[in-house]
């Protein structure tokens, strides 16, 4: 999915960086995946609003800032300068948005009937607030990080989001959704990005690779057993596109279930190159 966003441009890449454009602020940061040549030199690069140094220094061409607010795909969210050189957002999950709606239209008969929704993993809220300002919508929203969860409240906020529209819960995602599942409580589409390497405490941590199964099983088995759709991303490596895929097949037999793997890419503003980030693993099904 390559798709222009609303609001996000990449402006250009390479020598292990990438200059992208958020609303107002052009931020410059590095990218281990840009290893191609900058097509844009001089001022382009030199003018950036700020620009991210690791392990923790952000430096900036005028005015110092910390937070600006930023409209994507038609939802406001608020972005911050963190100290890891992260933003609030991964602009690529915008690119899927569009497609959440027309799924959801289509469950719910373009409003006329409740959709359930979870999002899992759900950071600062950009699909949550997507999903929520939408007709007869209710989101469930998981997220272990406090933090994650009280900025994903506050761009709630941001877009006049009724309180009982969403269900904030800080909590492990795959305790979650095996409570759900002993309660047979059902949703009409998950959203789902697990990261690649996660520590649920101390002494409890999965990779991605390993936890494949389990992520997916947990999800189909709270997915509406009627008619539903997952959004999978996958940030990890290629091959767990394909095992989130051949689990969905022995699920439903190889029967009744549709499954596309999407990559996930940015386009740069003016050339035809692609910045690599991740895919997206789309499973709908309907008896």
């Amino acid at each position: 999915m390559t798709a222009q966003i609303k609001g996000y441009t990449l402006v250009d890449s390479g020598e292990g960086r990438k200059l992208e454009r958020y609303g107002s602020k052009v931020i410059d940061r590095p990218s281990s995946l840009s290893a191609w040549a900058r097509r844009k030199r001089g001022h382009t690069w030199e003018d950036a609003h700020a620009t991210y140094s690791p392990p923790d220094r952000w430096a900036f061409s005028d005015t110092r800032f910390t937070t600006w607010a930023v409209e994507i795909e038609g939802v406001t969210i608020e972005l911050e300068l963190m100290s890891n050189g992260q933003l609030g957002i991964f602009p690529e999950h915008a690119l899927y948005l569009p497609l959440v709606r027309d799924h959801i239209a289509r469950l719910g008969n373009n409003g006329a009937r409740p959709i359930r929704v979870l999002n899992l993993f759900a950071y600062t809220g950009l699909a949550t607030a997507f999903c929520a300002k939408m007709p007869n919508v209710t989101v469930t929203h998981v997220d272990l990080a406090k933090r994650a969860i009280e900025r994903a409240k506050h761009n709630a906020s941001l877009n006049n989001i009724p309180n009982d529209r969403i269900r904030w819960i800080v909590d492990d995602a795959l305790g979650f959704m095996a409570r759900e599942q002993r309660k047979e409580s059902f949703y009409d589409v998950v959203i789902i990005d697990p990261p690649s390497f996660s520590r649920v405490t101390k002494t409890n941590s999965w990779t991605l690779e390993e936890k494949a199964p389990d992520i997916m099983n947990l999800t189909l088995s709270i997915l509406s057993p009627k008619a539903g759709c997952v959004f999978f991303t996958n940030h990890s490596t290629a091959s767990t596109s394909d095992v989130v895929r051949n689990i969905a097949l022995d699920t439903y037999n190889d029967r009744g279930v549709e499954i596309e793997i999407k990559p996930l890419s940015l386009k740069e503003e003016s050339t035809e190159r692609l910045l690599p980030a991740g895919s997206l693993i789309v499973l709908s099904h309907a008896e």
